[in-house]
């Protein structure tokens, strides 16, 4: 399994591209509820809502546990104090690839600055 983060969702959303839907079928595809809700935040109409709602409905979704926030708050602490500063959203969705163990799909830069600090978290090489 892997996390797929939401800059991976919107790519593969715009470009229906066949190569990544291999890729997530083979590696059991997840999102959690914070790609979720960054995705339908860009809904350009109703029609546009239901194709996004039916795209993040394949996917497998990883919950964020309760017991994860205190971490998250740990992780924001230690980006901090080692001069990273990244979107909230985004140390959330590290927290939840690290917490279930799983390798994050991303095609954002921060990622790779947030596994400098926080180097159990483990980011999936995107096959050319």
């Amino acid at each position: 399994m892997i996390l797929v983060d939401t800059s991976v969702v919107i790519d593969y959303t715009r470009s229906g591209d066949p190569k990544m839907l291999a890729l997530f079928q083979a590696h059991s595809a997840a999102i959690c509820g914070i790609t979720r809700a960054e995705v339908l935040a860009g809904v350009r109409s109703p029609k546009h809502r239901g194709r996004l709602v039916a795209a993040l409905n394949s996917f497998v979704p990883l919950s964020i546990p309760e017991s994860l926030w205190d971490e998250i708050g740990d992780y924001l602490l230690a980006l901090r104090t080692g001069g990273v500063t990244v979107p909230f959203a985004d140390v959330v969705i590290a927290a939840v690839a690290i917490a279930h163990d799983v390798d994050l799909w991303t095609r954002d830069a921060q990622f790779a600055l947030i596994q400098g600090v926080l180097p159990q978290l483990r980011l999936f090489q995107e096959p050319p």
